[in-house]
């Protein structure tokens, strides 16, 4: 909260009429880390802050309305031209510009909000399709991922990739541990990544085992600079005493605080059992690889993780501006 606080970014909220966000934008403006854009009908923001008793001065919150906003004509333009060859008409592009989230996209996509959060009230694919189609990739980037901060009394875990690539290959698991390893380090964090896996080189001869150890291999040839070893198991990647007297020939330095899980039904799997069982905070989740900041929240998370998914968002804007 005050890295972002420090260089408050303009971040979009589309899903202007849900009092669970609303709430937040009222914590966000009082803690000073963003500047919130809601999009929707003033009126009915106005109606749902009036009935649910939310803090929140709007006269402090910028609100655009899709019905009447200036820029309406020009994204609708924008959007044709960029999915025209996609199937999508001009009808069909004037039809999805009716959707806040849509069109808060475009903000983003334009360069009129730094960023966005929403999905509080969405599943999790149909908030991500849009932003795939309007904002996209980083240009360099050769897909996306989705990680989530650990909170453990020992240090930030990063997990990955627990919300996008479902069934990854080793090529698409060597991308994620880069990504991952690099979101780790603007968060001040020194990644040692560990490729888990139900086997430790080479203890089980069976194809998910050896999709591990190539990844390791990969991520190596790709990135000397990084600390990375594999295929190995959780307990032996968290554990550092028992790894270095099991495997005196690993590379690590310390336990493994970059995690990756061989598919995504084991990292999603993983964090959840972490917060529901362990009592853990699980930060995210935070979507990498996005040419622009876009967060997209869990469903029906809580009003302080929404506030703290906002900071995250700005502090990837202060990076993406450096």
């Amino acid at each position: 909260l005050k890295q972002a606080a420090s260089a408050p970014k303009s971040i979009v909220f589309p899903e202007a009429t849900k009092p669970a966000v609303l709430q937040a934008v009222g914590m966000v403006v009082d803690e000073g880390i963003a500047t919130p854009v809601l999009v929707g009908n003033r009126a009915e923001v106005e109606a749902v802050v009036r009935e649910h008793d939310i803090e929140l001065d709007l006269s402090q919150v910028e609100i655009v309305d899709p019905a009447t906003d200036e820029k309406a004509d020009e994204y609708r333009a924008l959007l044709y031209a960029k999915r025209q060859r996609r199937g999508e008409g001009r009808r069909a592009t004037a039809r999805r510009l009716e959707s806040p989230l849509d069109y808060a996209l475009m903000m983003v996509d334009t360069g009129r909000a730094d960023g966005i959060v929403a999905g509080h009230d969405m599943h999790y694919p149909d908030a991500l399709r849009p932003a795939l189609q309007i904002v996209g990739p980083a240009e360099k980037s050769k897909r996306i991922a989705g990680m989530y901060l650990i909170l453990h009394k020992r240090g930030t875990l990063f997990f990955g990739d627990t919300t996008v690539n479902v069934a990854p290959d080793s090529d698409t698991l060597a991308d994620i541990a880069e990504m991952v390893a690099d979101a780790a380090v603007t968060f001040d964090a020194d990644p040692r990544i560990a490729m888990l896996s139900m086997s430790n080189f080479g203890s089980v001869d069976h194809p998910a085992a050896r999709k591990m150890a190539q990844a390791t291999a990969t991520l190596r040839e790709r990135r000397p600079d990084l600390k990375v070893e594999g295929e190995l198991q959780a307990n032996y990647a968290v554990n550092y005493e028992v790894q270095k007297r099991s495997f005196p020939f690993t590379t690590l330095d310390g336990p493994a605080n970059v995690l990756i899980f061989p598919n995504l039904e084991a990292g999603n799997v993983a964090y959840k059992l972490m917060r529901e069982l362990g009592g853990i905070t699980a930060v995210g989740p935070v979507l990498l690889g996005m040419a622009k900041p876009v967060t997209v929240l869990e469903r029906d998370c809580d009003v302080d993780n929404i506030v703290i998914m906002t900071a995250l968002t700005v502090v990837q804007a202060q990076t993406a501006t450096t």
